[in-house]
């Protein structure tokens, strides 16, 4: 047999070969990356935390237009537990905390239209993030850095508090 004739005879053999460590390698590579699908995020404007094993707030903001100004808390807590639970929401540079009872099971969410969280007055301006502690008497406390939004993007406008929206058109 030839050199070229030898050379022609092992080339199936050396691509087959090539090709199985390159599917091989393509796989294990794959296999160590995480599946972002699996990884819990805030897929919106607002943060979210755990506090415990059974309460978690998400997609918690605040919706006000100006500093000083009045503001709106957006968001939604969730007691995974057993039995009822009250989860207490102080927000940093404002007097007292908001007590809201939350039931075994449920989320309660924090809307206009569900259970209204108004501050009289939001200590930082758009665009910034307000310091809130999260606390329960099981689970302890959580402090997050929420985001504070002006209401300029649909559909938060409609979540801005009157008194905001009458300084806007005066």
């Amino acid at each position: 047999m030839t050199f070229k004739e030898n050379l022609v005879a092992r080339s199936p053999r050396r691509l087959a070969a090539v090709l199985a460590v390159a599917a091989t390698t393509a796989l294990g590579l794959g296999a160590c990356s995480p599946i972002t699908t699996m990884q819990t995020y805030a897929a919106s404007d607002g943060v979210r935390g755990d506090l415990g094993e059974s309460i978690r707030v998400e997609n918690i903001m605040v919706l006000s237009s100006s500093e000083g100004a009045a503001g709106t808390l957006l968001g939604a807590v969730v007691n995974r537990g057993s039995e009822d639970t009250e989860v207490t929401l102080t927000v940093d540079g404002v007097s007292g905390g908001v007590p809201l009872s939350v039931e075994a099971g449920t989320t309660l969410l924090l809307s206009p239209e569900h259970e209204d969280v108004t501050l009289p007055t939001v200590p930082v301006p758009p665009g910034a993030v307000l310091a809130v502690q999260v606390s329960a008497p099981e689970a302890g406390s959580l402090t997050l850095d929420v985001p504070v939004l002006n209401g300029d993007i649909p559909p938060y406008d409609e979540y801005l508090p009157a008194e905001n929206s009458a300084d806007e058109t005066a």
